[in-house]
């Protein structure tokens, strides 16, 4: 009899070892130089980027099956198609979607459902400041999740025990059921400029770049280290954004419901129906928005100037810990303090643009930094508020 189980176990094993297989599906590499532009095409699926060891830029598309007989492989590999091509320094790299999706279901992604895990909470009734090290903490969290169900255990479920262990339950039965992993990397090389459309997708940018990057994407996840160039164009909709820091450039971004920067660094930010976390405001930074939620926690000690242009926004506001000015002006525009929702009413409402809260800086000590609003028929929540003088007239 134990003859007979180790015969099984050793068959099991040997199964196992049948069925796990690691195929290169696509691998191929170009020499560029700091002329050269890869034009990036992915409709669906994940990408990660790394930093290339030479001057060359390589991918390399990889499956890993995990539990599936190899007589199913084939139909996996040929819903898997790649291109890469190279003429003078031009690169175009594209990816074909693995499913073909129903007419007029294009925008139905795997990130569809983000919106539901992330936009349910009501942010404006309990809010405490937090640290850098908080919002990298929870961008950390994020990346971590390795399926939808252990996702939304942790974040719709936090405070209910029974069905966040429940969910939890699905998530490891979830991935215990997985057959296969697709693996896509590109290795990008320095210097080299980087234009990228996405949809539907996850963009991991791991490593620190500071190459010119232009993205665009659609309903999908953006996922940041760091990225440093003042020529960077990024434009995401409908999707999530997560980064440790973004330093030069330009952000737009539409219908973003959750977006964690823990640091932000000259940056031009254009957005609209978004909401937006940022850990330190740093220096030379601008945003324009149109009925976004906005959140201040922190300030660089030399973040200089800050200008804020709205229209229907929401902004938590913590004042900088060091020697600031401040200055607010628009109309109709309401400010809160703190967390009792208590009201100073700043000016009657009228549609010309007035002075609405001014705090001036002290003439004896260092100054970090001027504050500029104009914020229009929006609403100011402040916190550890300080202000020195408030316009009721």
């Amino acid at each position: 009899m134990k003859t007979q189980y180790k015969f099984l176990f050793v068959l099991l094993i040997t199964m196992q070892t049948v069925l796990a297989q690691n195929v290169k599906v696509f691998s191929k590499s170009f020499k560029t130089d700091k002329n050269t532009t890869a034009y990036i095409e992915i409709p669906d699926g994940s990408v990660k980027f790394v930093v290339s060891p030479d001057d060359n830029i390589h991918i390399d598309y990889d499956i890993n099956f995990i539990k599936l007989p190899k007589k199913d492989h084939k139909r996996i590999l040929d819903s898997t198609r790649i291109e890469a091509t190279q003429e003078n320094n031009f690169i175009t790299i594209k990816k074909y979607p693995n499913n073909k999706k129903p007419v007029g279901l294009d925008h139905i992604t795997a990130f569809s459902l983000d919106r539901h895990l992330y936009a349910k909470k009501d942010t404006t009734k309990t809010i405490s400041r937090k640290l850098k090290a908080d919002i990298s903490n929870e961008i950390t969290e994020i990346k971590s999740y390795k399926s939808f169900f252990e996702e939304r255990a942790k974040i719709t479920y936090a405070n209910d025990l029974k069905r966040k262990e429940k969910y939890l339950k699905k998530a490891v039965k979830s991935e215990n059921r997985r057959n296969f992993k697709r693996i896509f990397i590109i290795k990008v090389p320095k210097n080299i400029s980087l234009k990228i459309v996405a949809k539907g997708s996850l963009l991991n940018f791991h490593d620190e770049f500071d190459n010119q990057l232009s993205i665009r994407l659609d309903y999908g996840r953006l996922y940041i280290n760091k990225i440093d160039n003042p020529k960077n164009e990024i434009k995401i909709n409908n999707s999530l954004l997560v980064a440790n820091e973004i330093s030069g450039g330009k952000l737009e971004t539409d219908r973003v419901f959750k977006a964690l920067i823990t640091k932000l660094n000259n940056v031009d930010i254009e957005s609209e129906f978004s909401k937006i976390e940022i850990g330190e405001l740093g220096k030379g930074n601008k945003i324009t928005d149109f009925n976004s939620e906005y959140f201040f926690y922190n300030w660089a000690e030399n973040f200089q100037r800050f200008n804020l242009f709205s229209e229907y926004s929401k902004i938590h506001f913590y004042y900088p810990d060091l020697n600031h000015s401040l200055e607010v002006i628009g109309y109709n525009t309401r400010n809160l303090l703190g967390d009792d929702n208590s009201e100073i009413t700043m000016q009657p409402k009228s549609k010309q643009r007035n002075l609405l809260m001014s705090k001036p800086s002290k003439p004896e000590e260092k100054i970090s930094g001027h504050i500029f609003f104009d914020i229009v028929n929006g609403i100011i929540y402040s916190h550890n508020d300080s202000i020195k003088t408030i316009n009721k007239n």
